[in-house]
């Protein structure tokens, strides 16, 4: 029955690609392309699932964590139908106590006042379960096609700012990045933070700069930034200044354009250390280094195998410039080729040094005008760079880190092909391959 079910949703999931206009009519992103992505994206699905079934221990896995509970909370739906309501709702009642206690992932070692994004992949689940049958591919399949459509949202975001010359090589580091390839088709919360993130791009980006305003897109813009709140906070919070200051600078010269950035990262500095005043249990510095301390005696007590250091965060200027610092190093460079023990290392090692060879390629192939012809380029190295130093230096290990920074890489990709002299596009009609893949030229 779960083949069934699962072929089932994926041939509706390829039916709404090829018809549904988001899908079409996208320049530089044909829908056989997104049917083939699809496909890798299912199949890297499975492949997750396979490896942790039969190379580590199924239950120690994130996925089958969230996925275990929220087969359990909607089997309160039958029990309970309005308990069912609250808990999906998040409205605190103290008889959920019982089914809170009965799950093993609602409560974390480390919670805060903001961190806890178990919470959303357990409900997620429980919704799911509702169309699914309980069967955990068919989650699978059904998160991937959430996935695949944020992709869309924000390459439909991002090649607004793209270069007409550099339209070509905008999809395959969006689609095909090996981390966001596989980590960004589980059940887990990377993949649902893709979805949200590319909606929520692409609505901003309608709202300030199209003007173009509905009441449903409204709505869906509020809906997903509560949702980016609950999943990935600090990838939220280290997003909005690099984007409130991509529109306060874009139309401006590089020098001003730069002291715009630097105004509105000042103020925001300002802000947090008086809400620290103001606020102490939302104090954002003890807060990072509470998670931080609580993550690096959590893997030292699971006695994890990918640690990478043990240091812990003090709440002190030079601790935090240190710790950034290695975690730049850390989120771009490891794991790298000699820490290799296992196939999902080895894929996070070849990425990495597939990220070496693309700084030495800026570096050999620069393009100067890359910056100044395209001001998304310093939206997005400054965001890359941000979330790359913030996930090294919160994340003691390997595993953690390579799913934490998949969010940057879109971004990595597109401030790369801006700042190298690649070759110009090619024209859709000049290849078959390309027309084929790339266009929606000839439909089946």
């Amino acid at each position: 029955m779960e083949a069934i079910l699962s072929i089932f949703y994926f041939v509706v999931f390829c039916f709404i690609i090829y018809k549904a206009s988001f899908f079409r009519d996208i320049p530089g992103l044909g829908f056989r392309f997104l049917l083939i992505f699809f496909l890798f994206k299912v199949a890297s699905g499975i492949l997750l699932i396979l490896i942790y079934t039969h190379f580590y221990e199924l239950d120690i896995a994130d996925f089958h964590k969230y996925f275990k509970d929220g087969l359990f909370m909607k089997r309160v739906l039958h029990d309970n139908p309005s308990d069912y309501f609250l808990l999906i709702a998040g409205i605190d009642a103290p008889h959920l106590a019982e089914y809170y206690d009965q799950m093993s992932s609602w409560f974390r070692s480390w919670d805060s006042p903001v961190f806890n994004d178990n919470r959303i992949m357990i409900k997620f689940n429980a919704i799911i379960a509702l169309i699914s049958g309980g069967y955990l591919h068919v989650h699978s399949i059904i998160i991937n096609f959430l996935s695949l459509s944020g992709l869309v949202a924000l390459y439909k975001f991002l090649e607004r700012y793209s270069k007409p010359s550099k339209l070509f090589w905008l999809p395959w580091g969006i689609f095909l990045f090996p981390s966001l390839l596989f980590w960004g088709s589980g059940v887990l919360k990377e993949s649902l933070l893709l979805w949200a993130l590319g909606f929520w791009l692409y609505f901003t980006d309608d709202f300030v700069s199209r003007k173009n305003f509905s009441i449903i897109k409204l709505i869906a813009w509020f809906f997903l930034t509560i949702i980016l709140f609950k999943l990935k906070v600090y990838t939220f919070l280290i997003l909005i200044p690099c984007l409130m200051a991509f529109y306060w600078s874009r139309n401006n010269t590089f020098l001003t354009s730069k002291f715009k950035y630097l105004s509105v990262f000042a103020v925001l500095v300002f802000v947090a250390l008086l809400l620290r005043n103001l606020f102490p249990a939302y104090d954002v510095i003890t807060i990072i280094v509470n998670k931080q301390n609580d993550f690096v005696n959590f893997v030292q007590y699971e006695e994890a195998g990918s640690i990478l250091h043990t240091r812990q965060l003090r709440p002190e200027v030079f601790s935090f410039l240190g710790n950034f610092l290695a975690g730049i190093y850390y989120g771009f460079f490891r794991p790298h080729l000699l820490e290799v023990y296992s196939p999902v290392v080895a894929l996070a090692a070849l990425e990495n040094l597939l990220v070496i060879i693309m700084f030495l390629y800026i570096v050999i192939k620069f393009d100067r005008n890359g910056i100044y012809n395209s001001k998304m380029t310093i939206m997005a190295l400054l965001f890359v760079i941000l979330l790359m130093g913030f996930v090294g230096m919160i994340t003691p290990v390997h595993g953690a880190i390579v799913r934490y920074k998949i969010p940057a890489l879109p971004f990595l990709w597109f401030a790369f092909i801006h700042l190298a002299k690649l070759p110009d596009s090619p024209k859709m009609n000049s290849n078959k391959f390309i027309s084929f893949f790339l266009s929606d030229s000839k439909p089946f």
